[in-house]
């Protein structure tokens, strides 16, 4: 956990001033010469000043750790974190954002596409009194790499038929996403299209299973995506293609894409939503 400095939630100004209130008092209270004068001035002072400073104090000894996190999300779409903090303190994710959240629970709303291997948080208390509050901002490593794809946009397929992946006529898969010969039934993962469900081997196993299916021959179809350098067009074409390439996959052809990520250019086939996804998350 990296931690920065300990400011106030609110300026600077009302704090020096209340001090200044709570001197007064307390001086007052101490030349009138009545005991109990001077009790309640040293209590109404000391409680100010706890109320003022006692939230820097606690919030420079809180710890906060990342217990869980999802390694794939959308831009848009709640994804949940589980945090471990070593006192009640109110969360705020900033990069990706999020509502604030409670000591154990964290939601972030990311924005944009991206992969994130840290998480930035803003811890705030005002305890005990709720006087004032205090914040400070911490950079959290995440256990594995978060891929925040884009929204599934509008396909652009081509005009012309597509052709068909067992060697037909062109146009005849473009229903059909069971595409090749079987080769073994295997688990349910995120991504699989519910036509490639093996009933038989979910009914004999008890577990949800899908179709492994030989890739048939041929040239695959291919995705090149080249974003823009203004981030709003960026994620507009990043969605645009998402949905082609899922648009490709649902109709059972091979499909190879084409992307621009921090190594350079990378040219992969697909599988699967995830595969599409997160290469989409990392293109530039």
């Amino acid at each position: 956990m990296t931690a920065g400095r300990c400011r106030p939630a609110r300026p600077w100004g009302p704090i020096p001033g209340g001090i200044a209130v709570v001197l007064g008092w307390w001086l007052v209270a101490h030349s009138s010469g009545q005991g109990w004068v001077q009790v309640l001035g040293d209590v109404t002072a000391a409680g100010i000043l706890v109320g003022l400073a006692g939230p820097w104090l606690a919030l420079r000894r809180v710890r906060v750790d990342v217990v869980g996190a999802p390694t794939d999300a959308t831009v848009g779409c709640p994804a949940q974190v589980e945090l471990r903090a070593t006192a009640p303190v109110r969360l705020t994710a900033l990069s990706p954002p999020g509502p604030p959240g409670r000591r154990g629970e964290l939601v972030l709303v990311p924005v944009a596409r991206g992969v994130h291997s840290e998480l930035v948080v803003e811890m705030a208390t005002a305890a005990p009194f709720g006087m004032q509050w205090w914040r400070r901002t911490v950079t959290l490593a995440l256990p594995a790499k978060l891929y925040v794809a884009p929204r599934r946009g509008r396909p652009a397929l081509p005009d012309a038929p597509l052709p068909d992946p067992r060697g037909g006529r062109p146009g005849a898969a473009r229903t059909r996403s069971s595409a090749g010969d079987l080769r073994a039934a295997r688990p349910y993962r995120p991504g699989d299209s519910r036509r490639l469900v093996h009933w038989p081997a979910t009914a004999h196993t008890g577990e949800l299973m899908v179709r492994e299916l030989e890739q048939p021959g041929g040239r695959p179809a291919e995705v090149v995506v080249e974003l823009p350098p203004e981030p709003a067009a960026a994620e507009a074409e990043a969605e645009t293609a998402l949905g082609t390439v899922l648009a490709l996959l649902d109709r059972g052809l091979a499909v190879s894409l084409t992307t621009t990520e921090t190594t350079g250019v990378v040219t992969a086939p697909v599988r699967d939503r995830r595969d599409a996804a997160r290469r989409l998350a990392a293109a530039r």
